[in-house]
Protein backbone atom coordinates (compact mmCIF):
# COMPACT_ATOMS: atom_id res chain seq x y z
CA UNK A 1 0.00 0.00 0.00
CA UNK A 2 1.54 3.49 -1.15
CA UNK A 3 0.65 6.32 1.30
CA UNK A 4 -0.38 9.41 -0.51
CA UNK A 5 1.65 12.43 1.25
CA UNK A 6 2.99 15.15 0.40
CA UNK A 7 6.53 17.14 1.75
CA UNK A 8 7.77 20.33 3.16
CA UNK A 9 11.52 20.43 3.14
CA UNK A 10 12.97 23.32 5.30
CA UNK A 11 15.31 25.53 3.45
CA UNK A 12 18.23 24.07 5.30
CA UNK A 13 17.55 20.21 4.24
CA UNK A 14 17.20 21.38 0.66
CA UNK A 15 20.66 21.44 -0.09
CA UNK A 16 21.31 18.40 2.66
CA UNK A 17 19.02 16.22 -0.34
CA UNK A 18 21.19 17.06 -3.10
CA UNK A 19 24.43 15.82 -1.89
CA UNK A 20 22.39 13.47 0.91
CA UNK A 21 24.62 10.54 0.36
CA UNK A 22 27.55 12.95 1.55
CA UNK A 23 26.01 14.85 4.01
CA UNK A 24 23.91 12.44 5.84
CA UNK A 25 22.40 13.49 9.12
CA UNK A 26 22.78 11.86 12.20
CA UNK A 27 19.14 12.35 13.96
CA UNK A 28 16.31 13.26 12.82
CA UNK A 29 13.42 13.91 14.91
CA UNK A 30 9.48 12.95 13.95
CA UNK A 31 6.92 14.38 15.88
CA UNK A 32 2.86 12.69 15.45
CA UNK A 33 0.52 15.32 15.76
CA UNK A 34 -2.06 13.81 18.04
CA UNK A 35 -2.70 16.57 20.38
CA UNK A 36 -4.45 19.97 20.22
CA UNK A 37 -2.98 22.77 18.11
CA UNK A 38 -1.89 24.77 20.93
CA UNK A 39 -0.22 21.65 22.70
CA UNK A 40 1.70 20.82 19.29
CA UNK A 41 2.95 24.59 18.47
CA UNK A 42 4.40 24.08 22.32
CA UNK A 43 6.17 20.69 21.02
CA UNK A 44 7.61 21.81 18.23
CA UNK A 45 9.01 25.25 20.16
CA UNK A 46 10.50 22.72 22.71
CA UNK A 47 12.37 20.55 19.70
CA UNK A 48 13.57 23.66 18.06
CA UNK A 49 14.77 25.36 21.35
CA UNK A 50 16.70 22.01 22.61
CA UNK A 51 17.36 19.64 20.52
CA UNK A 52 20.00 20.88 17.38
CA UNK A 53 18.56 18.42 14.53
CA UNK A 54 16.45 18.61 12.32
CA UNK A 55 12.72 18.38 12.76
CA UNK A 56 10.04 16.63 11.06
CA UNK A 57 5.93 16.97 12.25
CA UNK A 58 3.45 14.40 10.73
CA UNK A 59 0.05 15.66 10.33
CA UNK A 60 -2.83 16.27 8.13
CA UNK A 61 -2.21 18.67 4.73
CA UNK A 62 -5.61 20.03 5.87
CA UNK A 63 -4.61 21.30 9.43
CA UNK A 64 -0.86 22.23 8.21
CA UNK A 65 -3.11 24.83 5.78
CA UNK A 66 -5.49 25.84 8.37
CA UNK A 67 -3.05 26.96 10.92
CA UNK A 68 -0.17 28.43 8.18
CA UNK A 69 2.27 26.38 10.11
CA UNK A 70 4.57 27.31 7.22
CA UNK A 71 5.12 30.71 8.06
CA UNK A 72 4.95 29.60 11.74
CA UNK A 73 7.92 26.95 11.17
CA UNK A 74 9.99 27.69 7.81
CA UNK A 75 12.84 25.35 9.58
CA UNK A 76 10.76 22.92 10.46
CA UNK A 77 9.78 19.75 7.52
CA UNK A 78 6.50 18.60 7.42
CA UNK A 79 5.02 15.40 6.33
CA UNK A 80 1.57 15.86 5.09
CA UNK A 81 -1.22 13.42 4.87
CA UNK A 82 -4.56 14.14 2.70
CA UNK A 83 -6.50 11.65 5.19
CA UNK A 84 -6.28 9.26 8.31
CA UNK A 85 -4.10 6.70 7.62
CA UNK A 86 -2.44 4.30 10.45
CA UNK A 87 0.78 5.13 12.43
CA UNK A 88 2.91 2.76 10.76
CA UNK A 89 2.19 4.66 7.60
CA UNK A 90 3.31 7.70 9.25
CA UNK A 91 6.21 6.38 10.54
CA UNK A 92 7.56 4.62 7.06
CA UNK A 93 6.84 7.96 5.46
CA UNK A 94 9.01 10.18 8.00
CA UNK A 95 11.60 7.33 7.65
CA UNK A 96 11.53 7.52 3.60
CA UNK A 97 11.91 11.44 3.95
CA UNK A 98 14.46 11.74 7.24
CA UNK A 99 17.73 11.37 5.44
CA UNK A 100 19.36 10.55 8.62
CA UNK A 101 21.65 7.57 10.27
CA UNK A 102 19.19 7.26 12.89
CA UNK A 103 15.46 8.82 13.60
CA UNK A 104 13.33 9.46 16.61
CA UNK A 105 9.83 9.17 16.50
CA UNK A 106 7.81 11.01 19.39
CA UNK A 107 4.64 12.61 19.83
CA UNK A 108 2.91 15.68 20.75
CA UNK A 109 1.25 15.03 23.58
CA UNK A 110 4.55 13.59 25.30
CA UNK A 111 7.26 15.73 27.07
CA UNK A 112 11.04 14.51 26.52
CA UNK A 113 12.42 14.09 30.20
CA UNK A 114 15.42 12.37 29.83
CA UNK A 115 17.69 12.37 26.61
CA UNK A 116 21.15 11.31 26.98
CA UNK A 117 22.13 11.56 23.18
CA UNK A 118 25.43 10.34 23.59
CA UNK A 119 24.63 7.51 25.42
CA UNK A 120 22.12 6.48 22.92
CA UNK A 121 23.83 6.96 19.94
CA UNK A 122 26.82 4.86 21.76
CA UNK A 123 24.29 1.75 22.10
CA UNK A 124 23.42 2.11 18.53
CA UNK A 125 27.03 1.81 18.00
CA UNK A 126 27.40 -1.54 19.82
CA UNK A 127 28.17 -5.14 18.81
CA UNK A 128 24.26 -6.08 19.74
CA UNK A 129 23.27 -2.90 16.91
CA UNK A 130 19.72 -2.84 18.17
CA UNK A 131 16.80 -2.01 16.03
CA UNK A 132 15.06 0.02 17.81
CA UNK A 133 15.37 1.55 21.45
CA UNK A 134 12.36 2.54 23.54
CA UNK A 135 11.99 4.96 26.35
CA UNK A 136 10.42 4.59 30.01
CA UNK A 137 7.10 6.08 29.69
CA UNK A 138 5.68 8.43 32.67
CA UNK A 139 2.00 9.09 33.30
CA UNK A 140 0.52 12.76 33.73
CA UNK A 141 0.79 11.49 37.64
CA UNK A 142 4.52 10.71 37.21
CA UNK A 143 4.34 7.10 37.35
CA UNK A 144 6.52 4.65 35.18
CA UNK A 145 3.72 2.95 32.83
CA UNK A 146 4.34 -1.00 32.03
CA UNK A 147 5.69 -0.69 28.45
CA UNK A 148 8.07 -3.61 28.37
CA UNK A 149 6.49 -6.21 26.51
CA UNK A 150 7.33 -10.08 26.62
CA UNK A 151 6.53 -12.70 23.76
CA UNK A 152 3.51 -15.35 25.18
CA UNK A 153 1.44 -17.16 23.20
CA UNK A 154 -2.06 -18.54 25.17
CA UNK A 155 -4.29 -20.73 23.68
CA UNK A 156 -3.41 -20.44 19.86
CA UNK A 157 -2.90 -16.49 20.65
CA UNK A 158 0.01 -14.04 20.78
CA UNK A 159 -0.43 -12.37 24.07
CA UNK A 160 2.36 -10.29 25.29
CA UNK A 161 3.11 -9.63 28.87
CA UNK A 162 3.70 -6.40 30.46
CA UNK A 163 6.03 -4.99 32.80
CA UNK A 164 7.55 -1.71 34.20
CA UNK A 165 11.18 -1.27 33.25
CA UNK A 166 13.82 -0.77 35.16
CA UNK A 167 14.19 2.84 36.54
CA UNK A 168 17.79 2.72 37.49
CA UNK A 169 20.32 4.69 36.36
CA UNK A 170 21.90 3.44 32.68
CA UNK A 171 19.81 -0.07 33.09
CA UNK A 172 18.25 -1.47 29.52
CA UNK A 173 15.62 -4.37 29.37
CA UNK A 174 15.05 -6.21 26.40
CA UNK A 175 11.16 -5.45 24.22
CA UNK A 176 9.50 -7.34 22.24
CA UNK A 177 8.07 -4.35 19.94
CA UNK A 178 8.03 -0.58 20.62
CA UNK A 179 4.99 0.60 22.38
CA UNK A 180 2.84 3.72 20.44
CA UNK A 181 6.04 3.27 17.99
CA UNK A 182 7.95 5.80 20.13
CA UNK A 183 11.56 5.28 20.05
CA UNK A 184 14.73 6.02 18.72
CA UNK A 185 15.28 4.03 15.49
CA UNK A 186 17.90 2.62 13.33
CA UNK A 187 16.79 4.25 9.83
CA UNK A 188 19.25 1.38 7.56
CA UNK A 189 18.33 -1.27 9.63
CA UNK A 190 14.57 -0.01 9.80
CA UNK A 191 14.19 -0.16 6.24
CA UNK A 192 16.20 -3.48 5.67
CA UNK A 193 13.26 -4.74 8.06
CA UNK A 194 10.79 -3.47 4.98
CA UNK A 195 9.54 -1.05 8.11
CA UNK A 196 5.92 -1.47 9.58
CA UNK A 197 3.53 -3.75 6.98
CA UNK A 198 0.94 -1.38 5.82
CA UNK A 199 -1.49 -4.10 4.94
CA UNK A 200 -1.98 -4.14 8.66
CA UNK A 201 -4.53 -2.26 9.69
CA UNK A 202 -4.63 -2.29 13.53
CA UNK A 203 -1.52 0.10 15.16
CA UNK A 204 -1.37 -2.51 17.45
CA UNK A 205 -0.56 -5.82 15.10
CA UNK A 206 1.84 -3.44 12.88
CA UNK A 207 4.02 -2.48 16.24
CA UNK A 208 3.99 -6.45 17.39
CA UNK A 209 4.36 -7.25 13.87
CA UNK A 210 7.67 -5.22 13.07
CA UNK A 211 9.33 -5.76 16.75
CA UNK A 212 8.95 -9.87 16.22
CA UNK A 213 10.46 -9.28 12.73
CA UNK A 214 13.33 -7.55 14.78
CA UNK A 215 13.75 -10.33 17.15
CA UNK A 216 13.97 -12.89 15.07
CA UNK A 217 16.09 -11.85 12.65
CA UNK A 218 18.57 -11.47 14.87
CA UNK A 219 18.58 -8.03 16.34
CA UNK A 220 17.76 -7.01 19.44
CA UNK A 221 14.96 -4.12 20.59
CA UNK A 222 14.85 -2.68 24.08
CA UNK A 223 14.07 -0.01 26.78
CA UNK A 224 16.68 2.23 28.54
CA UNK A 225 16.29 4.08 31.57
CA UNK A 226 18.00 7.08 30.35
CA UNK A 227 15.72 7.79 27.84
CA UNK A 228 12.43 8.71 29.47
CA UNK A 229 8.64 11.07 28.12
CA UNK A 230 5.88 11.70 30.30
CA UNK A 231 2.45 12.31 29.00
CA UNK A 232 0.66 15.59 29.07
CA UNK A 233 -2.50 14.15 29.97
CA UNK A 234 -2.49 10.42 29.84
CA UNK A 235 -3.20 8.02 32.90
CA UNK A 236 -2.43 5.10 31.48
CA UNK A 237 -1.80 3.58 27.79
CA UNK A 238 -4.31 1.37 26.21
CA UNK A 239 -4.05 -0.77 23.61
CA UNK A 240 -6.78 -2.22 20.85
CA UNK A 241 -5.50 -5.66 20.53
CA UNK A 242 -9.24 -6.71 18.82
CA UNK A 243 -8.59 -8.33 15.67
CA UNK A 244 -8.15 -6.30 12.40
CA UNK A 245 -7.79 -6.32 8.84
CA UNK A 246 -4.41 -7.81 7.60
CA UNK A 247 -3.54 -9.33 11.37
CA UNK A 248 -2.63 -13.00 9.95
CA UNK A 249 0.21 -11.19 7.94
CA UNK A 250 1.33 -10.69 11.42
CA UNK A 251 0.39 -14.46 12.90
CA UNK A 252 1.87 -16.04 9.62
CA UNK A 253 5.16 -13.90 10.20
CA UNK A 254 5.37 -15.03 13.67
CA UNK A 255 4.67 -18.64 14.02
CA UNK A 256 5.06 -20.34 10.18
CA UNK A 257 8.64 -21.28 11.08
CA UNK A 258 9.54 -23.73 13.56
CA UNK A 259 13.29 -24.10 14.78
CA UNK A 260 13.74 -27.97 15.23
CA UNK A 261 17.31 -29.31 15.58
CA UNK A 262 18.55 -26.23 14.01
CA UNK A 263 16.77 -26.05 11.13
CA UNK A 264 13.61 -23.77 10.24
CA UNK A 265 10.64 -25.58 9.22
CA UNK A 266 7.37 -23.95 7.89
CA UNK A 267 3.91 -25.33 9.97
CA UNK A 268 0.60 -23.65 9.28
CA UNK A 269 -0.89 -21.38 11.91
CA UNK A 270 -3.89 -22.07 12.24
CA UNK A 271 -7.08 -20.57 12.61
CA UNK A 272 -4.65 -17.11 11.85
CA UNK A 273 -2.58 -17.79 8.18
CA UNK A 274 -1.94 -15.76 5.14
CA UNK A 275 -1.76 -18.17 2.44
CA UNK A 276 -0.66 -15.76 -0.18
CA UNK A 277 2.24 -14.28 2.15
CA UNK A 278 2.93 -17.91 3.47
CA UNK A 279 4.31 -18.94 -0.09
CA UNK A 280 5.66 -15.67 -1.41
CA UNK A 281 7.48 -14.66 2.06
CA UNK A 282 8.27 -17.02 4.21
CA UNK A 283 8.42 -20.28 2.26
CA UNK A 284 11.01 -18.37 0.01
CA UNK A 285 13.07 -15.35 1.94
CA UNK A 286 12.19 -15.80 5.93
CA UNK A 287 13.06 -19.66 6.06
CA UNK A 288 16.39 -18.79 5.24
CA UNK A 289 17.33 -15.91 6.91
CA UNK A 290 15.23 -16.49 10.25
CA UNK A 291 17.70 -16.80 13.10
CA UNK A 292 15.90 -18.34 15.47
CA UNK A 293 11.22 -18.57 15.96
CA UNK A 294 9.09 -17.10 18.67
CA UNK A 295 8.26 -20.49 20.24
CA UNK A 296 12.33 -20.05 21.38
CA UNK A 297 11.84 -16.31 22.49
CA UNK A 298 9.17 -17.47 24.75
CA UNK A 299 11.60 -19.80 26.14
CA UNK A 300 15.01 -18.10 26.67
CA UNK A 301 13.27 -14.48 27.27
CA UNK A 302 13.80 -15.25 31.08
CA UNK A 303 10.92 -13.92 32.38
CA UNK A 304 8.70 -15.02 35.29
CA UNK A 305 4.71 -15.56 34.57
CA UNK A 306 2.67 -13.82 37.90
Amino acid sequence: MQSHYRTVIRKQDIGMRISALYRQQQLSIGILDVSSVEVLKETIDWYIQNMNCSIHVIMLEERYEEYSFDELYPDVSFVLFKTLVSLGEQINAFANECYATYFLVVRSDIQMIGFSGSTLLSLMLDKRHPACITPIMLNLDMEVLPTIRTPYIKGREIVPMSFEPPIEIGKTALNLYPVMGIGLYDRALFQRLRGFDEEIVGEYYQLLDFGIRVHLFGYSLFTFSDFAVRFSQKHSIIEDRSECEGMERCYTRALSIHRIAGKNVVEKWKPYVDKKLLKEEVKSKQIILQKTDFFTLIKEWGYEES
